[in-house]
């Protein structure tokens, strides 16, 4: 046995039982962002148990394995490693046993993916012709300041020297096999969006003696939602989404305080730009109509994830040479769903694409669960690809 595919094969059947393991058990466990204690523990066990070397992070949870071949060159692939806010409702064996927490966003499957990847990768790195640094990311989830920006200040793509990055996520509308990637912007930019409206109270059947600050975030919302889509290229993807309001008073009382909270969706900085611009002068002219009072924050969140022109020509036709053309997705639109993945993209070369996991449910879902041979096709295709590179 001397093709380095079927060497792949021999190497991953020979874990494939504990991958499986190491994957459950991630599930049955999951961690919120920056308290994945247990989850790190678990990857590292598996990697060292395997003879992967593994190295925590400093001050910070999850850590990174390395693959040294003393060769010049290291490319780097990232995993994200926390559980979401939700109660599963899956009913698997392996379910969440972690009252409010589950791995809704698949990053179960991206640790187990990785940590495959790297046993994998290390049982065969006479034929690598570059090192590995394969990075346990927690925090992913913790927008808008998530854990990626943490990792690369530890300093490790100076110090290994990283000239290319990687990365994935699980995506429920591709089967198994299939993925699905683009050059240039694959995922955009996602801030978040407060608006403080002060108005005055009075009685509900005099409201002439007071300002009504629900009145007021109704026209806010109103054209926020609706009028500033008429100020904006409508081939420049955008959006604004509302997904909280609250007021304070009771129901014969004109309201003085409302809370708006939402979220600010781009796929371009010009309109990322204009945007948070328009939101303020929008809210602070229609709240000064009504002589109440807006203030606006806005949190710059992750950026838009790019990938880069020249790695993308290169994932692409190997992806399509392995998997089959018509199983490689290329005509696709950029996702809204935000990715501190876009970190990575500003200091390096950097490729992102989606896997296919063939589920019913999105992302979020309480009853997400993408299909188990997730694993091994991946695991398979990634290795295959950096022995090729």
């Amino acid at each position: 046995m001397n093709n380095i595919t079927d060497l792949i094969q021999h190497s991953l059947n020979g874990i494939s039982g504990e991958l499986k393991g190491l994957r459950q058990s991630i599930h049955a466990n999951p961690e919120l962002g920056y308290a994945e204690y247990n989850t790190t523990s678990l990857i590292k066990n598996f990697l060292v148990s395997n003879g992967v070397e593994f190295i925590n992070f400093d001050n910070l949870t999850g850590g990174f394995a390395h693959i040294d071949c003393k060769k010049e060159k290291t490319i780097c692939f990232r995993a994200d490693i926390d559980a979401l806010p939700i109660t599963e409702k899956t009913c698997v064996p392996f379910q969440s046993v972690n009252e409010g927490v589950m791995h809704a966003c698949g990053h179960d499957m991206h640790a187990a993916i990785a940590a495959g990847t790297a046993v994998v990768l290390n049982s065969l790195k006479e034929y690598l012709k570059h090192n590995i640094v394969v990075i346990f990311q927690p925090a992913e989830e913790c927008n808008p300041e998530g854990g990626a920006k943490l990792v690369a200040e530890q300093g490790i793509l100076e110090e290994y020297n990283v000239s290319q990055m990687y990365g994935l996520h699980v995506w429920p509308k591709y089967k198994v096999g299939e993925i699905a990637v683009k050059p240039g912007v694959i995922m955009g930019s996602s801030d978040k969006l407060s608006i403080e409206v002060i108005g005055k109270k009075s009685h509900a059947a005099e409201p002439h003696g007071g300002v009504d600050a629900i009145s007021i975030s109704v026209d806010i919302i109103n054209a926020i939602e609706h009028k500033l889509r008429r100020e904006i290229d409508p081939f420049d993807t955008s959006l604004i989404s509302i997904g909280s309001i609250k007021s304070t008073g009771r129901y014969n009382v004109i309201c003085d305080k409302v809370e708006i909270e939402g979220t600010i969706r781009t796929i371009s900085e010009d309109a990322r730009s204009f945007i948070h611009r328009r939101i303020n002068e929008l809210a602070a002219g229609i709240a000064g109509s009504y002589c109440g009072k807006s203030i606006v924050n806005i949190n710059n969140g992750y950026a838009v994830v790019r990938n880069d022109r020249s790695l993308s020509e290169v994932f692409i036709r190997f992806a399509e040479g392995f998997l089959g053309k018509e199983n490689v997705h290329t005509d696709i639109r950029p996702s809204l769903i935000g990715e501190d993945f876009s970190f990575y993209c500003s200091i390096v070369p950097s490729l992102y694409f989606f896997l296919g996991c063939d589920c019913e449910h999105p992302l979020h879902s309480d009853r997400f669960l993408p299909k188990e041979e997730t694993l091994y096709t991946a695991v398979n295709f990634l290795c295959n690809f950096f022995l090729s590179e």
